[in-house]
């Protein structure tokens, strides 16, 4: 578990949001939006739509950019993405939302790349999966990430899986999510 004093949102950065298709991305980083608006202010946050596959992805952010206050900008591809993030040099806090893709699509390796544009992957994994997918989910989007966001967990009767899943990768759970509302189901995670 991260610490408060660990919070990924009071530290602020740049962060991208990676994991498989439905995981539950886009309304995790609403989430965490509306969060570091609450902390930094809406002038401090910048989302950032990277979702060049999924039909109406940047749509969709531009919603919740609108009801936050908060600026949205479009990254097609890394190239445009590392052209981009000098740009918000001054926010305090970027989201980035990913394409999503099945953990054996090699489109998933397109993700590693972020480290070297010193952006931090957070991987958001869904709970409500079957421990093989959990795992499978983990060990392609969890290698390397700073943290993980357990998704879906109001869907999961037993997260077992999951967090099993979490201690044998040695991820750091930073935050867990058990709803859709925006931003009131992402909670810190506790032992309980």
């Amino acid at each position: 578990l991260l610490g408060r004093e660990a919070d990924l949102l009071a530290r602020g950065g740049r962060y991208a949001l990676v994991g498989s298709t439905g995981s539950g991305k886009t309304t995790t980083l609403a989430k965490l939006a509306a969060r570091g608006v609450d902390a930094h202010g809406a002038g401090a946050v910048a989302l950032v739509a990277a979702d060049a596959y999924r039909i109406g992805a940047a749509a969709q952010l531009t919603v919740y950019a609108d009801l936050l206050g908060v600026s949205l900008h479009v990254a097609e591809d890394l190239e445009k993405l590392g052209q981009l993030l000098p740009h918000l040099a001054d926010k305090k806090l970027v989201l980035i939302d990913t394409a999503g893709f099945a953990p054996n699509d090699p489109r998933t390796r397109e993700g590693q790349a972020l480290d070297a544009l010193g952006v931090r992957r957070l991987a958001v994994i869904s709970a409500a999966q079957q421990g093989a997918a959990i795992e499978q989910a983990m060990t392609r989007f969890g290698q390397g990430a700073a943290a993980c966001i357990l998704t879906k967990l109001d869907e999961t009767p037993q997260p077992g899986a999951a967090l099993d899943s979490l201690i044998r990768h040695r991820l750091p759970l930073a935050y867990v999510s058990s709803g859709q509302r925006v931003p009131e189901d992402l909670h810190a995670p506790n032992a309980a």
